[in-house]
This record gives C-alpha cells, sequence and structure tokens, in this order.
C-alpha cells in the first residue's frame, strides 16, 4: 500500500494537470494570441482613405520587419508552442473601388519554418526552452505525420476576394477579411483571414489571426506517451507584416 500510494497520487496529479490544460475553449485560446508591441503601425490610413486605382505592394519577409508565425496550444502537460516562418514572400495587390478583386499571395517555405525561438517564446511570455528541445520539436514538426516535408515543401494561401466586415481592428481601422484557399500538406481549403491593413501611397501594414485545425487537412495534432503530451487541433497562423509599393504599380 505504501508504494501505491505515490503511483496513484501522481496519476491523480497528472489527471488534473491534463484536464486544467485542456480546460479552455477555441475562442479562448484565440484570445491569448499575441501580437508583437510595435508603434510603426499607427502611423497610416486605412483603406477607405486611398484614391481609386489599383496599387500593388510586396510584404517585407525580414525578422526585423515583419512576423509571420503559427501559435498552437497543449492539450494536456506539454507546453504551448510557437513557430515563426524565417523564408516566406507575399504580396498584395487591390483597388478600394473595387477591394473584391484583391489579390494577396503568400508562401511559406516548411523547411524555414522555426519553432521556439527565444524572441518568440519571449514574446508570446513563455519560457525559453534549449537548443536541444527546439532541435527535437523541429524534427517533429517536419516529420511525416506532421507536415510531411519531404513531400510537401511549401504552404500557401491565395485570396479570392476582399470585403470590408464593417468592424474596427485594434487600432480603430476597417477590417478587410480576405478569403481564400490555404494549401497545406497538400490539402487545400478554403478560409477566410480578417486583416486590420493600414496604407499609404508608398507603404503598408497588415496584422491578423487566420484560425484553421489540423483535422481541417487531414493529419492529426502531435501525440507523445499516449497522449500525456499532446497539441490541440487549432492552428492560429498570426501575421504582422511590412511591405512597400511595388514602383510603377
Amino acid at each position: 500500500m505504501q508504494n501505491r500510494f505515490p503511483l496513484a497520487l501522481a496519476a491523480t496529479l497528472l489527471g488534473a494537470a491534463s484536464l486544467f490544460a485542456c480546460g479552455t475553449t477555441p475562442a479562448e485560446d484565440r484570445e491569448r494570441v499575441t501580437f508583437p508591441a510595435r508603434d510603426d503601425f499607427p502611423g497610416l490610413g486605412g483603406v477607405e482613405s486611398l484614391s481609386p486605382r489599383s496599387r500593388t505592394y510586396t510584404f517585407d519577409p525580414s525578422l526585423e520587419s515583419s512576423y509571420l508565425y503559427v501559435q498552437l496550444f497543449s492539450a494536456s502537460l506539454g507546453h504551448d508552442h510557437v513557430v515563426r516562418a524565417t523564408d516566406w514572400w507575399g504580396s498584395l495587390a487591390f483597388d478600394p473601388s473595387n477591394l473584391a478583386g484583391c489579390a494577396v499571395s503568400v508562401t511559406v517555405q516548411v523547411e524555414g519554418l522555426d519553432p521556439e525561438r527565444d524572441e518568440m517564446r519571449d514574446l508570446t511570455g513563455q519560457d525559453r526552452v534549449s537548443r536541444s528541445d527546439r532541435e527535437q520539436i523541429r524534427e517533429h514538426l517536419r516529420a511525416q505525420e506532421q507536415l510531411n516535408l519531404d513531400e510537401h515543401k511549401t504552404i500557401e494561401f491565395t485570396s479570392r476576394s476582399c470585403a470590408l466586415t464593417g468592424e474596427k481592428g485594434m487600432d480603430g481601422r476597417a477590417v478587410v477579411e480576405v478569403t481564400g484557399d490555404l494549401t497545406l500538406r497538400g490539402v487545400t481549403r478554403e478560409v477566410r483571414l480578417p486583416l486590420e491593413v493600414a496604407v499609404d501611397e508608398a507603404q503598408v501594414a497588415a496584422r491578423g489571426v487566420l484560425t484553421t485545425r489540423h483535422s481541417d487537412f487531414g493529419f492529426e495534432p502531435y501525440s507523445a506517451l499516449g497522449g500525456l503530451f499532446k497539441n490541440k487541433d487549432e492552428l492560429f497562423f498570426v501575421l504582422d507584416v511590412r511591405g512597400q509599393r511595388v514602383p510603377g504599380k
């Protein structure tokens, strides 16, 4: 009996911890998504402030200018994760008088997805992890049962249309909902990305969260030790990007 008590207590504590960890809803997890705190976003106007004509911008993928990352939350004893894209590109073209005809595209190299970077753990309020743990998580991320890097090299988003939602973003600008196709692991699904856009004739800033799920693309969240360590199904793609006008366009 004396030997069984610590085991029973440990099992009870593990079970309680697991229930506590997975107790939040997807909506509550969405509230936990973190944006960088930056001063450059408020300096520009909204899309409705521009004169009617087409403009094309390219996003700046440098780590100093733009943030593109995924947040995943734990469903059990494991910690939450943040995975930053370090190799990607994208563009935005639109005419304020014909917003439905917008063109937004983003391509992310799966090999450039870098989990648990120090600055991203700091940004999301999490403890830093060791280099060896980062490497192990990167291997899991690229594995066949996860993103399957050997067969699928990119994650791609291509817009179908854009529309004003009537809502306001964090700094009071109009929110544009971008409807488009997200291709992940070779599977394409229609998604909706609400973006707060700040723009002028020379530069653009956009931020928003695209919420989707592992199961939408035919694979299960990472799990180990019979689910003792497991991620939730939801994936929160976070964009906080900057870009410049293409000369002559």
